[in-house]
């Protein structure tokens, strides 16, 4: 009786620990006072197609057609060490038991960004992009029907 008790138990934290996603994450993060969170749909992202229509080139236009949202969090580091390393953990927790691909990094003196990605199971594409300077940590999230092409395209 006792083992079984154990063996649900783990099984539960498990469970429990593969439930934190990124929405949650961001959910948790964007009413802290320490962060600027935006929140993008799909009709503004068809309303800067038609507004910026002949500006924007036909990949592009194909790849904002089938991105369903966007989430940007945003913490400005400066004064925010606390907030920062909690944010960080919590995000490194994410993408080690998340399924998500490192598709490319980029570093110069100054700035850092990561890009993530996976499909999950319903065939929705999750973008992950993570931006680090001196001032600034932000994470930006794209979900929508993307092919491993248009993540590539977003990513470059």
């Amino acid at each position: 009786m006792k083992t079984k008790l154990i063996l649900l138990m783990i099984v539960l934290s498990v469970a429990g620990m593969k439930a934190q996603t990124v929405d949650k994450l961001i959910e948790k993060y964007s009413t802290n006072k320490s962060f600027e969170y935006v929140s993008i749909s799909k009709g503004l992202f068809n309303l800067t197609q038609w507004l910026g229509g002949s500006n924007i080139d036909k990949d592009t236009k194909e790849v904002l057609g089938r991105i369903k949202s966007m989430k940007i969090l945003t913490l400005n580091t400066t004064n925010n060490s606390q907030a920062k390393a909690s944010f960080q953990k919590d995000l490194n927790s994410l993408l080690k038991r998340g399924s998500y691909e490192q598709m490319m990094e980029t570093r110069n003196k100054s700035d850092q960004s990561t890009v993530y990605g996976f499909t999950d199971s319903k065939g929705v594409s999750h973008l992950l992009i993570i931006v680090k300077n001196d001032s600034e940590m932000s994470l930006i999230v794209m979900k929508g029907n993307l092919t491993h092409e248009d993540l590539e395209k977003i990513a470059k």
